[in-house]
C-alpha cells in the first residue's frame, strides 16, 4: 500500500530571510531524523515558502498533482 503523510507548519518568524532560512534548516534536520530511520519512507521533501494572509488551510481538502 502507498500512503502520503502531510504536515503543515505555519511560522511567525521575527526577522527576515536569514531567520527563515535558519528555521528551514531546523525543519529539514528534524524531518531527516524521522525519515532516515524509517524503512517505509521511500521519498521525502521539505519546502518552506512565504505565507500571506491569516487564513489557515485544511489539509484534508488539498489536492496534489503528479508532474
Amino acid at each position: 500500500m502507498k500512503a502520503r503523510g502531510i504536515v503543515v507548519i505555519d511560522y511567525e518568524i521575527e526577522g527576515g530571510f536569514k531567520e527563515a532560512a535558519e528555521e528551514q534548516d531546523k525543519l529539514e534536520k528534524a524531518i531527516a531524523s524521522i525519515v532516515d530511520k524509517n524503512k517505509n519512507v521511500v521519498f521525502h521533501q521539505v519546502d518552506m515558502k512565504e505565507r500571506r494572509g491569516e487564513k489557515t488551510m485544511d489539509i484534508s481538502k488539498m489536492k496534489f498533482r503528479h508532474v
